[in-house]
This record gives C-alpha cells, sequence and structure tokens, in this order.
C-alpha cells in the first residue's frame, strides 16, 4: 500500500551519542520501550566501537505513528551525553541545517565534524542527576525526551524499572525521580520540534524485539532443541537469548570452547535426531566450513546463523555489512551444495529461521542463514507474531520408504537414491539402522566408497534433494505495483529500505517494483527472471564492496545494473531513490 507523503512526514528521527559507558544504549531502549507505550512505533539501532570498554557509542531511533523497519536518513534530533570519539562514527550521523542538537553542559568540547551553522543547546543533565543523589545523567535526558513524546510518568517509571530489575529497589526509586526531574525540565525547557504523534491507540500488545531475539523464537518454535553456542559479536546476543528460553520447552544449550567445536556440537545432536543450530559471524562461519561440509557429505541436518559484520578478518566486529555473501555461497570445498537463506527484515529473522529449521531437517542438509548487525540488534516495536507454522520433521525408516528392492532386506540403506534426492534417516537406537556418518564418500548402504559410481550417484543425489527448493513460494517478498517500469533487486536488511524508496518515488511519478530475496541458493530463477521481465531496467543493491550478490547473479546470465557499496553507513532510502532516477536520466 502506498502511504504517502503525509505518513512520511510524521516520522522522527533523533540520535543519542556519548563514551562507551554513559548509557546512551540503555537510555534509547527505555525511550523506546516508553513510547511503545503512548502508542507509538520506532526502531532503534545500536551503534559502538569495537573496543571492549569505553569506546563511542549511539542509540538511532525513528518514531512514527505506524511500524518501522528502516531509517530514513538524516537526524532531526541529536542529544549529546559526551562529545568525546563522536568523529568516530559521525559519518553513520547525518546531519541536516535544520538538526536540532541539544548537548549535556558535561559533554566537553564541540567537536569539528559540528558544521559551524549548527547551533547547539546546553542543558545540565549531569548536574541535575547529581543534585538528587545520582550519577545517572542518561536518566534524567530519558525523562526530558519521554515528556516531550509525550510519556507520562506511570510510562517511564515502568521502563525504569524493567530495565533495573535487577538492581535494588533504592536505586530503582532514585532512577525514576531522576527521570521524573528531567520531565519537569521538559516543561521549562522544550525541545523545538513538534514530537510524532501515535495514531488512536487501545492499549494493543506490542512487542520489543531485535532480529536476533525473532531468530532465536522462529528456531525454537520450529522445534530446534540443542543449541552450541560459542560468543561472536553481533551473533552473541542470539545466543544468550535462547539460553534462558530453550530449557523451557525442553531443550538445552552448552557453550563450546570455539566455533569448531559448536559445529561439531551442533552437526553430533543432528545426528542424533535433534534439531540444532549454531549461530556465528563472518571469521566463525569461516572456521566452521570443514565442519558444514561434513554435514553436507554426511547429510545431517544443522542450521547455521551468521549475523554478519564489517569484514575481511577482524574487520569492524560491531558494525554491519553484507559482506559474507561469498562465504556463505561458495565457501565449502569440493561440491558441497546446501542452501543459504537471508532475513529480509528484523521481523523476517522469525519467519526464516522457522523455515530454515524445517527446511534443513527435511532435505537432511546445512542451512546458512544471513542476518547482519542492524537487523540481529535494532529493537523494532511491532505487533505480536504469530507463529510461522514451520516443524522440522525427519523422513525416518518407519515412515513407509520408497519403493526399492533394497529395501526389503535386514540391510539399512541410509543413503538410499530416491527420487526426491530425500533419504529415511534413522537415529542411534533404531534397531536395524546402524550406519557410518562421517565425511568419506559412501554407497547407499552408507559404506565408505571410493568407486566413481557411487561419487557420481551421492553427488547427484545431494543437489537434486535441493533443487525442488527454488520453486518454494517462501523464496522472497515482493511489492508490485501497476505499470512499473524498474525493478529494485535485492537480499537481506535492504528489503524495508527499498520499501521506503518505493514510496518516496511513487511520489514523484516514478513507479517502480521492489523484490527481495530470501532464498539465496539455490537460487530461485525463474521467479527473479519473471520480476526482471517485466520491466524495462533493473537495479540491484546491497552492501558490499565488491558486488558479490551481483556477480552471482550475473553467472546466471542475468542482466542489470549494480548499486553496492560497504559498510558501516546504513543505507538510506534517498541513496536508493537517487540510482533509480541516475537510471532514468541514463
Amino acid at each position: 500500500m502506498h502511504e504517502g507523503t503525509d505518513w512520511r512526514m510524521k516520522t522522527l528521527t533523533l540520535a543519542m551519542t556519548g563514551s562507551g559507558g554513559t548509557g546512551v544504549v540503555a537510555l534509547g531502549e527505555m525511550l523506546l520501550r516508553s513510547a511503545a507505550r503512548t502508542g507509538l512505533f520506532g526502531i532503534l539501532c545500536k551503534t559502538f566501537g569495537p573496543q571492549i570498554r569505553g569506546g563511542e557509542s549511539a542509540a538511532i531511533i525513528r518514531f512514527g505513528p505506524r511500524p518501522l523497519a528502516s531509517f530514513g536518513g538524516e537526524i532531526d534530533l541529536l542529544l549529546v551525553l559526551d562529545w568525546t570519539n563522536f568523529q568516530r562514527f559521525a559519518d553513520e550521523i547525518p546531519l541536516k541545517p535544520s538538526t536540532v542538537v541539544i548537548g549535556d553542559t558535561a559533554a566537553g568540547a564541540r567537536p569539528a565534524s559540528i558544521p559551524e551553522g549548527l547551533s547547539v543547546a546546553s542543558l545540565d543533565f549531569t548536574g541535575l542527576a547529581q543534585k538528587m543523589g545520582s550519577t545517572h545523567s542518561n536518566i534524567a535526558l530519558l525523562g526530558y525526551v519521554a515528556a516531550w513524546l509525550g510519556c507520562d510518568s506511570a510510562q517511564v517509571a515502568a521502563s525504569v524499572e524493567q530495565r533495573l530489575h535487577k538492581h535494588s529497589e533504592d536505586t530503582i526509586a532514585l532512577a525514576q525521580q531522576v527521570a521524573l526531574a528531567g520531565a519537569e525540565l521538559a516543561g521549562t525547557t522544550p525541545i523545538p520540534i513538534e514530537p510524532p504523534m501515535a495514531e488512536q491507540y487501545q492499549g494493543e500488545e506490542r512487542w520489543l524485539a531485535t532480529g536476533n531475539q525473532l531468530a532465536g523464537l522462529g528456531a525454537l518454535e520450529a522445534g530446534v532443541r540443542f543449541v552450541a553456542a560459542y560468543p561472536i559479536t553481533p551473533a552473541s546476543d542470539a545466543l544468550e537469548w535462547m539460553a534462558g528460553k530453550i530449557e523451557s520447552v525442553g531443550g538445552h544449550l552448552m557453550q563450546a570452547e570455539d566455533e569448531l567445536a559448536a559445529v561439531n556440537m551442533a552437526i553430533g545432536a543432528g545426528y542424533g535426531g535433534v534439531p540444532a543450530m549454531t549461530a556465528t559471524s563472518g571469521p566463525g562461519l569461516a572456521l566452521m566450513s570443514e565442519a558444514m561440509g561434513l554435514a553436507v557429505a554426511s547429510e545431517t541436518p544443522l542450521v547455521v546463523l551468521n549475523v554478519m559484520r564489517g569484514g575481511p578478518s577482524t574487520g569492524i566486529p560491531t558494525k554491519a555489512e553484507q559482506s559474507d555473501f561469498n562465504l556463505a555461497v561458495y565457501g565449502l570445498h569440493g561440491d558441497a551444495p546446501h542452501v543459504v537463506m537471508s532475513a529480509l527484515s528484523v521481523e523476517d529473522c522469525h519467519h526464516v529461521m522457522a523455515w530454515a529449521t524445517q527446511v534443513a531437517s527435511e532435505r537432511q542438509t546445512l542451512v546458512i542463514v544471513l542476518s547482519d548487525q542492524f537487523l540481529g540488534q535494532s529493537i523494532q516495536v511491532l505487533a505480536p507474531l504469530p507463529t510461522t507454522g514451520f516443524k522440522a520433521a525427519l523422513l525416518s525408516p518407519e515412515a513407509e520408504p520408497p519403493e526399492s528392492s533394497q529395501m526389503q532386506g535386514e540391510r539399512y540403506f541410509r543413503y538410499l537414491n530416491t527420487d526426491s534426492g530425500v533419504s529415511p534417516m534413522a537415529v542411534p537406537g533404531q534397531a536395524g539402522t546402524a550406519y557410518t556418518a562421517d565425511g568419506l564418500e559412501h554407497s547407499q548402504a552408507a559404506i565408505p566408497s571410493p568407486k566413481a559410481a557411487d561419487h557420481e550417484l551421492q553427488l547427484d543425489k545431494r543437489e537434486r534433494k535441493l533443487q525442488s527448493l527454488a520453486d518454494s513460494d517462501q523464496w522472497g517478498l515482493q511489492s508490485i505495483l501497476p505499470n512499473a517500469r524498474v525493478l529494485v533487486l535485492c537480499w537481506g536488511s535492504l528489503y524495508p529500505i527499498a520499501l521506503e524508496a518505493q514510496r518516496l518515488l511513487q511520489d514523484q511519478g516514478v513507479i517502480v517494483n521492489v523484490v527481495g530475496v530470501r532464498l539465496l541458493s539455490p537460487l530461485p530463477l525463474e521467479f527473479i527472471q519473471q520480476s526482471m521481465d517485466a520491466v524495462d531496467q533493473v537495479l540491484v543493491v546491497e552492501q558490499n564492496h565488491l558486488g558479490q550478490f551481483a556477480r552471482y547473479l550475473r553467472s546466471f546470465g542475468l542482466s542489470f545494473v549494480s548499486y553496492h557499496r560497504p559498510g558501516p553507513r546504513l543505507f538510506t532510502p534517498v541513496e536508493i531513490l537517487q540510482q533509480v532516477e541516475g537510471l532514468n536520466r541514463a
């Protein structure tokens, strides 16, 4: 549906910055929660420096009357608790001539990166907190901004209590008093911007969730009951969230000593018939590649959530980038067909992880799910999500086997060459079904074999069982408009950004279609080709330096214009709009 300019004018983007330890991310979370209690929707992006302690941090929040899954671009309101190290991420917080800047009097010297023509108001949030016996200037700022948003004291107090619930009652009470004092400051020195307004709100339930949390929820709903965990930014909080939830559904999470142990533990659980997963980022995925090949060769279900960050090597651990595409699609040795999916939004992390869990089980294969730091760690306000309906289920020998004389004896043919390519899979303890599952090539009876005939048969079988997946109606999401002449084709976190660009262009009389590809391998080539054939021009956008997705598409003979750039700057709808306008000029 076309939302129109009026809807977008009701959204507002603010950024809160400070050095590590000033609590701006905690402030952002409490502010988002308080605003959600008034009926506002929003999305919060966290940006950190890579330092273990200290460094820079910021929370960027966009508020509006309807669900928001992307950022519009420039900042309307900048709130500063500490100017130290601001220049390290200033390009991630694009200011405009009309940006209102309010800084704490204790924030320090204004950096050179702030344009001279931009005025900076100063308020004493630190002093206000200190007068009350508190060191938390961020809580004073919380009350100040929440009052501007129309949050009452009870809504703010509830958000403070929820955030500080592990602290003493006295600490919580003091923080609530500091927030109240900040709200009173808003009455005497208001923010000179019209706040965003919620539409009629009847107290409907709202979720505040990150993509990492929703990925974990989708996996548990679909049946994952074992998680092998090794921490790595920005995937760690997916594992942390699951650690607190999985035992309630009868599962277990175990922290491994490294990424190699984690992936092999998950493979072992899959061999035992337990839907299993692990989560990592680019460096960890590289370490797991050999073991992932074992999952492919042994046809053992395995799900790996890869929350991408800036690379290569250690790269920029705390920033988003779509630079693990090549690793995910091509990074296994030998001919090792497997499934690669991408989450198309914070909300879609829930859907795609559930689908991945089912596909890994029903196809007995490796599924890599690509998310990124933006999706994984951003917090979105959204309506409660229904369960997806995806469920892990093995084709076991207890099911009716395919017709084959080979199945009539006592011997169990674990790798039977079926029409679908999927063979009945036993779990340990089933009588008469013992088999060897290792990385050696094997016969249909799971006997290691160097024969060319066995090798070719198993290679064909492993490829064939994935091919029909490209026909799935889950392959992607589309926003198709009548009379569109241009297609914006993307994957992952760029999809909601492209959708907003579509609305901006429609306001200008330029009609475009948007397609987000959820299934990256095997590629749903027929669906993509149909989308391309319906328009005159195609623009492929992605966030990496080499245009990895574009090169992949061109290997299938597809023709289009590619626009790509690395992180850590967030993509914006205006950026995509400008690229489409460039197509029309050309």
